[in-house]
């Protein structure tokens, strides 16, 4: 999950883009999550387990408002807040060399569709 924050990150830098600089990013999104999910798999492979982010619930013991009757009062509250844990999770390495041997022929194949996407938006926006 990690490795898609910067995809989260890339609308607010995409307000900034010019048309064309977003034409390009939407037509290269699919490559670059999947160049994304082939370094993940490749590192799982290399380290022999995958590595997983386990979400776990934990209480946070704060300062809280407290309102009433009469004047407000400061107390401690518990909050209850999710956080995440890296987990390592077995794998078979077979597999996982099956999936990114698939993984890496659908990325040659999304290559020759983004740069054909690319090549549009460059006839589309000429001046970058």
């Amino acid at each position: 999950m990690r490795h898609f924050l910067p995809l989260l990150l890339l609308p607010l830098l995409a307000a900034c883009a010019t048309p064309r600089e977003a034409c390009e990013a939407r037509a290269t999104k699919d490559l670059r999550v999947m160049n994304t999910l082939i370094a993940e798999t490749r590192a799982n492979v290399d380290r022999g387990y995958a590595i997983e982010r386990e979400p776990y619930v934990s209480t946070r013991y704060q300062i809280c408002a407290r309102t009433g009757d009469g004047p407000v009062e400061a107390v401690w509250c518990n909050r209850s807040e999710t956080r995440y844990r890296d987990k390592q999770v077995a794998i078979d390495p077979a597999a996982e060399q099956r999936k990114l041997r698939n993984m890496i022929a659908k990325r040659d194949q999304l290559q020759r569709e983004a740069r054909a996407k690319v090549s549009a938006c460059r006839q589309a926006y000429p001046e970058g």
